[in-house]
């Protein structure tokens, strides 16, 4: 069994009827809290494990982009990419255009200062919202904006997304680390996991994979990413067999 099949076991597959995306938007208006990492990282993931899915690079800086042609380069399982970058002639109706002609998975690497019109936009869009935060005050301030934002768009009043978020480039041991501890199991939603910081990222992006493609992973940062991946798989359980939800 590839080390791999360990993350999570998928959940019980129930007939679509008809054709249904489940897409996961990663998401922050703060720059540099590990958007591309946390969204190249899932969408290796279920790429390596027989998913069809579609990368959807918004970003203006096109760093996705740039891992996904590294990754062609290398040999691993194929990842969809498009391009939608939210810059000055954004319109809501590409974003509807991108998704019609994706995979059955989506990851969307959002820009930074996301809000407005274009996070509703794809807040319409999306089953689920993660939201990376680094361990800095700044970071965990312009978190709790971002989070606001999100729970009192027009979109998420109508229908609340599902919300999550994840510690990202943490060191557990720092007193920075339990503030950020301390905001994040404050909030009403959950708290998934703490990604370690690790050059494991840095290697993984460098060669155009996920953390979860490279031998010899530690087991906590397996068990960080397992955590992640079982939350997911029940929201889009859930979202298959409640599509109201």
């Amino acid at each position: 069994m590839d080390h791999q099949d360990e993350i999570v076991a998928p959940a019980r597959t129930v007939t679509d009827r008809g054709r249904q995306h489940f897409v996961v938007l990663v998401a922050n208006a703060k720059g540099g809290c590990g958007k591309t990492t946390l969204s190249t990282s899932l969408a290796s993931y279920y790429a390596s494990q027989g998913r069809s899915v579609t990368l959807l690079d918004l970003d203006p800086q096109q760093s996705s982009s740039q891992w996904w042609r590294q990754r062609t380069q290398q040999g691993y399982p194929a990842i969809d990419l498009q391009t939608v970058p939210l810059d000055g002639h954004f319109h809501a109706g590409r974003l509807q255009a991108s998704l019609r002609e994706a995979r059955d998975m989506v990851i969307i690497d959002s820009p930074a200062g996301l809000s407005g019109p274009a996070l509703d936009a794809l807040l319409n869009i999306s089953k689920v919202v993660l939201v990376p935060v680094l361990p800095s005050p700044i970071d965990i301030r312009a978190a709790t904006r971002f989070l606001q934002a999100v729970m009192l768009s027009p979109v998420s009043r109508r229908r609340p997304r599902r919300l999550a978020v994840i510690a990202n480039r943490a060191r557990e041991r720092t007193r920075m680390y339990g503030q950020l501890e301390v905001f994040l199991n404050s909030l009403k939603i959950p708290f998934l996991t703490t990604l370690r910081d690790t050059q494991l990222y840095v290697q993984a992006s460098g060669e155009g994979c996920g953390i979860l493609d490279l031998p010899d992973i530690p087991p906590q940062d397996r068990d960080s990413w397992r955590r992640v991946m079982e939350w997911l798989e029940v929201q889009r359980h859930l979202t298959r067999t409640l599509p109201g939800l």
